[in-house]
């Protein structure tokens, strides 16, 4: 599993099950196995083996809890939940899962609740961190979502934050009116990987919003040029396309 060989892992833990059926890590390997494949319902019978052969495991609880959200359960989610924090309640796993079911099941105010009382015992958390900052802006809440961001940027070295939380950080300086920022960091984030044409829309998008429209022009022509049918770029391109000229502006 560790090299990714998950096909050998696979037939190798079945072996194991065969002579150890109550082994519950064997069964939590498999499913993770299993998950790795997409045998997502066999996956899940194992999690949920190992977790009635292991019941004290929080930690087992919480991932069975999270297959179960992926799939859509949510109820069994909540339930496996708020199972580890019976039995763990400093486990910031178990606080997350339920924070992430009440996410799902529009309970913003109790997502963000548990969110945040899971980041007091897991503080450098990046998926947490990155989760609270999705819901401050959802929120309408900028300042804190920028807060949060530069938080989570404190826990990678400097040059390593990942595009989609600096996108993120680029949004949510436009919110706060500060495209000339928002341009420097998105352009940040389209340096982090090969060209995406969202990244880059969104960098038309900043550039466009501080008044640098021919720059944002270029730009939005090389979004569509990595996605021809990229249309939030296509609507962009032509409202900068519709733009009266600087010459005509002063001659009118």
């Amino acid at each position: 599993m560790q090299s990714g060989q998950w096909q050998q892992a696979e037939f190798l833990l079945r072996q194991g099950l065969e002579t150890s059926p109550d082994d519950a890590e064997v069964r939590r390997q498999l499913a993770e196995a299993l998950w790795h494949r997409g045998a997502a319902n066999e996956a899940m019978s194992h999690i949920a083996a190992a977790v009635r052969l292991e019941p004290k495991d929080a930690t087992l609880a919480v991932r069975a809890g999270e297959m179960a959200l992926a799939a859509g359960a949510r109820d069994a989610a909540l339930e496996r939940a708020e199972e580890a924090i019976r039995l763990d309640p400093q486990l910031a796993g178990a606080w997350a899962l339920r924070g992430r079911v009440f996410r799902q099941t529009n309970q913003p105010d109790r997502a963000l609740a548990d969110l945040q009382r899971a980041l007091v015992f897991a503080p450098d958390s990046s998926d947490m961190l990155l989760e609270l900052a999705v819901m401050y802006r959802e929120r309408g809440e900028p300042v804190r979502c920028l807060t949060t961001l530069h938080h989570l940027h404190d826990t990678y070295p400097h040059g390593a934050e990942p595009p989609n939380s600096l996108l993120l950080e680029g949004l949510t300086l436009l919110d706060l009116k500060r495209p000339h920022q928002a341009t420097e960091v998105i352009l940040t984030a389209t340096r982090r990987g090969p060209p995406n044409a969202n990244l880059l829309f969104y960098l038309a998008q900043a550039q466009s919003a501080a008044g640098q429209y021919a720059e944002a022009t270029t730009t939005v022509q090389q979004a569509l040029a990595v996605d021809g049918t990229h249309q939030a770029s296509r609507d962009l391109l032509a409202q900068l396309a519709a733009r009266p000229s600087a010459d005509a502006a002063q001659r009118r």
